[in-house]
């Protein structure tokens, strides 16, 4: 998480049209030419011992979404010693990664490339924390406390606050006036919707600030009425997460909602409790209803940031009755752990999460040994929040092949038991989920670093409608200004490779 001062509204409390003349750095990739177009009750414990045996955790705990009216903090996160999965050690043994395949070129160069919000003018609170969706017809950013919406040429359209926008919904609590960060932007490709949402909170002003209890943590949320974010309006939607922060919130798209996972840390100290995981109604939530359902669960406490799974019209429909697909790599340096979420909306004492679910890998990947987990620039160090999997949980159904794609930053080099490195690299996963039922063993798991000296972290994966697949990734070393690059696969290409060697969006010009 990030604790930020909350932000001015220099726009009151409506969508407002950009300024002119207003400078922007911070960079909005739109697409690359690759692509196409009650209470809590306790859960149930997982077996460490055996992974691959699904348990139902707990029971769902049913909410209400009450619609709006018409640090950095020290949280104490878990730390990450990754080891092989049990009763894999022998059967794997430490074998290396094979090289890749003979590359056939660069990748292509990007459809659509423009400068962004900056922390000048609209990029509100640091550290930025970017994240964006694209849709038919236009680009919406977040950084960190602002949003941006741009058209497909660059063109800005409109800039704002998180407190001028969601301010919007008078909720009567601290959306109206605290918002913190930690921003997502979804499209819903299956309703032509948006999805913007960040939480907020109030800090007492120690040293280190603990969150105030009441009023609590909000995750604000706001979905709009038609696919226009400018003119088409907005519903607006709060939660109060009880019991602790939801900190680090990430949603995925699902056709019967939207789904949510936040890591739960202590008001007072910060110390880490477990991650919870969250689904809401979206069609009661596109209809404006005034209130809608939502249900959660507590996942193990040995996990840590769970992703949900994101579908896109374009990429495949999952099965009617599909669960959404919760993806984490926090424990196992050779496995993807799976939870599925089924939600029945119609009876909510009905709604199951399961797992979790194993699919091994193939080769352990090689840990990251640089300190915190932090690797050189020119200026400050950057955090590569190494393990974690990065958004999105990608899923995609080519003629009933069902898949998760994946990603994370891991250490570059030949994996071998409990290996680690001092250079940071990416790594994607592709596991099977067809007809509900997760492959015991990856499909793919490659790591990707075609060079011994430049720092590859922080990537997110994406899939077109031909399968093809493109990895962004942010780079950096002791010489080299942060830098957006980006390389890929075909849908042809044999497993664990990438064949679209790598491009730069853009190579940063300074260091923060």
């Amino acid at each position: 998480m990030h604790y930020g001062p909350p932000d001015p509204t220099p726009d009151g409390g409506r969508i407002a049209a950009p300024r002119s003349g207003l400078n922007t750095r911070i960079l909005a990739a739109i697409s690359l030419s690759l692509l196409a177009g009650s209470q809590t009750l306790a859960q149930t414990a997982v077996s460490r011992a055996a992974p691959a045996r699904a348990q139902a955790l707990g029971k769902p705990t049913e909410h209400r979404l009450k619609k709006g009216r018409p640090f950095d903090g020290d949280v104490q996160e878990p730390d990450a010693h990754p080891i092989p999965a049990p009763g894999t050690e022998t059967a794997q043994g430490p074998s290396a990664e094979p090289p890749a395949p003979s590359v056939s070129g660069p990748a292509p160069g990007s459809s659509s490339n423009f400068d962004g919000l900056d922390f000048q003018t609209w990029g509100a609170g640091h550290p930025p924390d970017t994240n964006g969706d694209v849709g038919p017809n236009h680009y919406i950013q977040t950084v960190n406390t602002s949003i941006g919406i741009f058209d497909k040429s660059g063109n800005r359209l409109a800039a704002f606050t998180f407190n001028t926008f969601m301010s919007q919904g008078n909720f009567g609590n601290l959306c109206d006036t605290n918002n913190f960060g930690d921003p997502v932007v979804l499209y819903d490709t299956f309703e032509d919707r948006w999805v913007i949402s960040d939480f907020a909170f109030t800090l007492d002003g120690s040293t280190p600030p603990n969150v105030i209890n009441p009023p609590g943590n909000f995750q604000c949320i706001a979905v709009s009425k038609s696919g226009d974010p400018i003119a088409g309006g907005w519903n607006f939607y709060s939660v109060n997460t009880t019991g602790g922060l939801g900190d680090y919130p990430k949603l995925g798209v699902w056709p019967d909602g939207i789904y949510m996972s936040v890591n739960m840390f202590n008001y007072v100290g910060g110390a880490f409790q477990n991650s919870r995981v969250y689904a809401f109604n979206k069609a009661q939530m596109y209809a404006g209803e005034p209130t809608v359902q939502v249900v959660s669960f507590d996942a193990p406490s040995a996990e840590f940031t769970l992703l949900p799974s994101n579908a896109r019209l374009q990429s495949g429909t999952p099965p009617s009755g599909s669960p959404n697909y919760f993806a984490v790599v926090w424990q196992f340096l050779n496995q993807v752990s799976i939870y599925k979420f089924h939600v029945d909306w119609n009876s909510i004492g009905n709604s199951t999460f399961t797992g979790p679910f194993a699919s091994i890998m193939p080769f352990w990947w090689e840990q990251f040994s640089g300190a915190s987990q932090r690797v050189p620039s020119t200026g400050n160090s950057l955090d590569t929040l190494y393990p974690r999997l990065m958004m999105q949980n990608q899923y995609t159904n080519f003629s009933g092949v069902e898949s998760l794609w994946t990603s994370h930053t891991v250490g570059a080099g030949n994996p071998t038991t409990n290996a680690t490195s001092a250079q940071a690299a990416v790594r994607y996963y592709q596991v099977k989920v067809s007809g509900g039922s997760v492959e015991a063993n990856a499909t793919q798991a490659f790591t990707y670093s075609p060079d011994t000296t430049v720092h590859r972290f922080l990537p997110s994966v994406a899939v077109d409608r031909a399968g093809d697949m493109a990895i962004g990734y942010s780079a950096s070393s002791a010489t080299l200004n942060p830098a957006i690059r980006y390389a890929g696969r075909l849908a042809a290409d044999p497993v664990n490779s990438i064949s679209q060697t790598e491009q730069s969006l853009i190579e940063g010009s300074g260091s923060q």
